[in-house]
C-alpha cells in the first residue's frame, strides 16, 4: 500500500517545514530530529522528498532500521530506500 499522499499533509506541519528549511538552506551539514517513533518515517520521507538529497537515518537497533525502511517504502518510491 502506498501512502505517498500523506507526505503532502506532513510537510505542512511547522516542525517538519522548519527541518526541511534547515536542510535546504545550505548552512547545515546535518539536521538532528527527535520525535515519537510513529512520526519518524514521515519526517525522514519529507526531508528526502522536499530536499532531493540523500537522507541518512540512524536507529538504535537493527529491528528499528528494518521497520523504518519498511515504512519509508510506503511513503517514497521503494527503489529509493536502502537499509
Amino acid at each position: 500500500m502506498s501512502l505517498h499522499g500523506l507526505l503532502d499533509v506532513v510537510v505542512t506541519d511547522p516542525a517538519i517545514a522548519e527541518a526541511v528549511k534547515a536542510a535546504t538552506d545550505g548552512h547545515r551539514m546535518h539536521v538532528d530530529l527527535v520525535g515519537p517513533p510513529g512520526a519518524r518515517p514521515f519526517a525522514v520521507a519529507a526531508l528526502a522528498r522536499q530536499t532531493g538529497r540523500t537522507v541518512l537515518a540512524v536507529t538504535a537497533t537493527g529491528r528499528e532500521a528494518e521497520d523504518l525502511a519498511a515504512a519509508l517504502r510506503t511513503l517514497l518510491p521503494p527503489d529509493t530506500v536502502a537499509e
